[in-house]
């Protein structure tokens, strides 16, 4: 046995990992306190509920929409400009739609939602890796830092489903139901142009801000990196709503 006396500043074994955030404390979290819960989130990183809550609206906002939503009003005028479709084939084409758009939607919100959501979080751990703030963050920090900033949104979630529900929407596509954005308010005669107002939407940019927060205290990433992972996949979005739109 030996007789050197044991240092009082050795190895330590670690403590154990605080428990991660559950759903409520994230839901409450983004909207009173989101750099705390981030913080905390980085210790333990989780995202499965949150997750599941995103995809469970987006279904209840995707089924009430494509039980109320005219497809004919909605396609018809697009079809109608579109030199390479013709008179003929417009109601064929819309007959198909009507069968399709509930099961295309419903499809899409159960993958489309996570599929993004794993392609943004590895966007975040590549470059959190390339620009850590610190130690590079793991994937498990970075879904988190994809999925939960994402929570923002359910209010507006509730306000579409609570809008399809109670009143007639027409021709009208989700993001031109509710008054959150400015294509909402304001009209102009450009197709691109009033797509573009359109993505001017408060809860998309409460989202960014968000996901800059959580890039910076969840995954530690510099802030050139935060703003890259931010402004990239933003502008993305807002140029395929332009280009998009016919």
């Amino acid at each position: 046995m030996s007789d050197q006396p044991t240092s009082l500043y050795g190895d330590q074994p670690e403590g154990p990992r605080p428990p991660a955030p559950g759903l409520m404390d994230q839901i409450l979290g983004v909207f009173t306190s989101p750099v705390e819960l981030f913080q905390r989130l980085n210790k333990t990183p989780a995202w499965g509920w949150a997750l599941g809550l995103l995809v469970i609206s987006a279904l209840a906002v995707t089924f009430v929409w494509g039980r109320k939503v005219d497809v004919d009003e909605m396609i018809r005028p697009a079809l109608e400009r579109n030199p390479q479709i013709q008179a003929a084939q417009i109601d064929m084409i819309i007959e198909m739609q009507k069968k399709f758009i509930l099961p295309f939607g419903i499809l899409f919100a159960v993958i489309g939602a996570p599929a993004v959501a794993a392609l943004l979080a590895l966007f975040y751990w590549l470059i959190g890796k390339a620009m850590p703030e610190g130690e590079a963050p793991t994937y498990p920090q970075a879904l988190s830092a994809a999925v939960v900033p994402s929570l923002v949104k359910l209010p507006h979630a509730l306000l579409l489903f609570v809008i399809c529900l109670m009143r007639p929407i027409g021709g009208l596509t989700p993001e031109k139901i509710a008054p959150t954005s400015l294509g909402y308010f304001i009209h102009v005669d450009s197709i691109k142009l009033q797509a573009f107002l359109f993505s001017l939407d408060l809860f998309y940019f409460a989202e960014a801000f968000l996901i800059y927060l959580a890039l910076r205290y969840l995954t530690r990433i510099k802030v050139p990196g935060a703003l890259i992972c931010v402004l990239v996949p933003l502008l993305l979005s807002i140029g395929m709503r332009i280009l998009g739109a016919k």
